[in-house]
């Protein structure tokens, strides 16, 4: 499937709700001007392109999914093993090349449950085409990490991403904290402990 293409109004605007988000501010206080303001561009220039706060909202998480199935897309091209893909990917968390970990959390946890569910109906065929494309992606790396033996033949796919993801998530919560508390925490030990656990979860 062929990527959407975005203008760049409309990436400016994607960074801008990200980088409010990233400041700390919830969905419910940030108004359109806001977003204009934090892109660089006219409030009217925004309604061009987008019909409302949430539609950016919608494009916005539609966008960053389309980056990460790219990515992903990128690394099947490459050494396909778990490992590398793995390392490739924890090195562009960290950096925030996509999946920006300090904004979306707080984009989705602040929305009230009416706006989740307008949310849902929004750009739906468009999530699912991505979410379906980045799943073949993740069912070719464990096919091949199958075969070199990185994951044990018995696991089903389910149970290798439940880890992965739970790994994901203890990593991603050691970043917040060491950015959020400051706290003097290693990213390569945390790398290192992330992998360990994804390893020790997956290997026969």
């Amino acid at each position: 499937m062929q990527s959407k293409t975005y203008s760049p109004k409309e990436i400016a605007a994607f960074r801008g709700l990200l980088q409010l988000a990233a400041g700390g501010n919830c969905f419910s206080n940030i108004k359109v001007q806001d977003i204009a303001t934090a892109a660089g561009i006219g409030k009217g220039t925004l309604y061009e392109y987008f019909s409302s706060k949430e539609d950016i909202l919608s494009c916005t998480m539609l966008y960053t999914l389309q980056q990460f199935a790219d990515w992903m897309e990128q690394q099947i091209t490459r050494d396909v093993s778990l490992h590398a893909v793995l390392a490739r990917f924890l090195d562009a968390l960290e950096q925030e090349r996509f999946l920006p970990f300090r904004a979306l959390p707080v984009l989705g946890t602040f929305l009230s449950y009416e706006q989740r569910a307008q949310l849902g109906m929004r750009n739906r065929e468009q999530a699912q085409a991505i979410i379906d494309r980045m799943r073949g992606y993740e069912r070719h790396v464990f096919a091949n990490s199958r075969k070199n033996g990185e994951i044990d033949s018995a696991l089903s796919d389910r149970f290798c991403e439940y880890a992965i993801l739970s790994a994901l998530g203890g990593y991603v919560s050691m970043l917040e904290k060491r950015v959020c508390c400051r706290e003097e925490i290693s990213l390569d030990s945390c790398k290192d402990m992330a992998q360990q656990l994804i390893f020790r979860s997956l290997r026969p």
